[in-house]
């Protein structure tokens, strides 16, 4: 009964904030929301605070490796259970675990931002998260870590473990009798096959680590 006196609190109108990784792209969606039904709709950029009881539309990083880099994660973890909210991300970008789902008590819905439509189903997905909705598309229901991890050879994935659990390039091949230079190969293929693109300002060792972590790796073959 408490929860839906609050549902009918925050009415169908009542303008969200945006927070964007993308000051353009929230920017244009700020002003999407503003014709369509939600005028007053405030935007803000990167680690900006809000109040907790407003209804949130998030826009994360496109890459996994913004998105751990700069703690959207943290961010997305932190909002407020009872907080309605819509979220636009790549699928190819983890957000599903850190929303929480099984533990929200308000509406939720996430949505593919790369495909061109998305922009024009936002403001019915944020009615519906008003109403304590959920919606999820598909493309974020199976896990894309699991099968990048499952794209590893049983050379790499045994050479990924090892990485995972904090070895270095010399431990490992001590570890499996190989020699630094198969190990250094094995390591490049891996940040290739797992998206982790070469960037000074991120720790590529640490993400594969949260990625192993996260991806259920498979048994090894």
């Amino acid at each position: 009964e408490r929860e839906s006196v609050r549902v009918e609190a925050i009415s169908a109108s009542t303008p969200p904030i945006i927070i964007s990784w993308d000051p353009l792209a929230g920017e244009l969606l700020r002003g999407h929301l503003d014709a369509d039904g939600f005028p007053g709709t405030r935007h803000f950029i990167g680690t900006e605070a809000v109040a907790t009881s407003t209804p949130l539309v998030l826009l994360p990083p496109p890459t996994y490796a913004d998105y751990l880099g700069s703690g959207w994660e943290m961010r997305l973890r932190s909002v407020p259970l009872d907080v309605p909210m819509v979220v636009l991300a790549r699928p190819q970008v983890p957000v599903r675990s850190a929303l929480q789902l099984n533990l929200r008590t308000s509406g939720v819905a996430l949505l593919d931002s790369s495909r061109p439509s998305t922009v024009g189903a936002v403001s019915s997905a944020l009615r519906m998260s008003l109403q304590g909705g959920q919606v999820i598309d598909p493309l974020f229901i199976e896990s894309t870590t699991s099968h990048r991890i499952a794209e590893l050879t049983p050379a790499e994935l045994r050479v990924y473990e090892l990485l995972a659990n904090g070895r270095s390039n010399s431990g490992i091949a001590s570890e499996l009798f190989l020699s630094e230079r198969t190990v250094e190969v094995h390591v490049r293929k891996i940040f290739v096959k797992l998206g982790l693109s070469d960037n000074s300002a991120v720790n590529r060792r640490v993400m594969a680590a949260s990625m192993f972590i996260g991806g259920s790796p498979p048994t090894q073959r």
